[in-house]
Parts: structure tokens; C-alpha cells; sequence
């Protein structure tokens, strides 16, 4: 291991390693939570900085999907950057809930929490559903 001294505020070597691996990829990952009880899945999701526009959830076959589908404005203005992170990504994950139903799910998205409640059932999935998020 070695160390870089910053002299003044731009990035050193070992700031721009560490926001590597602290920040850009792993940032965009979606950090998700799931709780069973008796009557239903809570699922919660972890989506900063994404629109309920640019999400997609839906359950099909006992598998509830997550699509993000961000795309940042494009800058064509004579703007000069020292650094831009801020990027279009897309992104999905997928969870197998064994007893979920499609019949009453709720999505809620809550300063930048994702909330979904998927009720059970004894029953196999039917169909495809596309979930609304409030």
C-alpha cells in the first residue's frame, strides 16, 4: 500500500482509487431488504436520486422484477468539467417470492426508499403484473 499527500483540492491517485471503490459502480448497485411475515413480503429498496418514472416493477411467475432506466440530460453547452459522475445507467434485479401474489401488490416510493408489499397466497401465480409505484 502507498499514500499520495494532496497538496491542494484536486483528486490524487489514491482519492480517484477509493472513489472507485467507494462510490461509482457500487452506488448504483440497489441495496434491497426483504421481510416475510404471515400475510405478505415487504420488500424495501434503496433507489437515491431515481425518478418513479424511471422505474419499472413487476411480478411475474413468483418473481418480482426491478428495472431502473436513468438517462441524465445531455450537456451540449461549451461547459467545462474538471469532473462528471453523474451518468445514464440502467439496471435490474430480480427476486424469487415462492407464495407471492399479484392480486393487491403496492409500490410507494419514499424519498428515495422504494417500498413494495406483496400479499401471499396458497395459489401459483396467473400472470404477468405491471405494479404502479405512488
Amino acid at each position: 500500500m502507498y499514500f499520495v499527500k494532496k497538496t491542494d483540492n484536486r483528486n490524487t491517485l489514491l482519492d480517484d482509487f477509493n472513489n472507485f471503490f467507494k462510490g461509482s459502480f457500487l452506488s448504483k448497485d440497489m441495496k434491497t431488504d426483504i421481510e416475510e411475515n404471515e400475510k405478505e413480503y415487504l420488500v424495501t429498496v434503496d433507489v437515491p436520486g431515481v425518478d418513479k418514472n424511471n422505474i419499472s416493477v413487476d411480478f411475474d411467475d413468483n418473481t418480482l422484477t426491478i428495472e431502473i432506466n436513468q438517462e441524465n440530460e445531455k450537456d451540449n453547452s461549451d461547459k467545462s468539467y474538471i469532473r462528471k459522475e453523474r451518468s445514464s445507467f440502467s439496471m435490474s434485479r430480480s427476486y424469487y417470492l415462492e407464495n407471492g401474489t399479484e392480486e393487491g401488490i403496492k409500490a410507494k416510493l419514499d424519498n428515495g426508499v422504494l417500498n413494495i408489499v406483496i400479499p401471499k397466497t396458497n395459489k401459483p401465480a396467473q400472470n404477468k403484473k405491471l405494479i404502479s409505484i405512488e
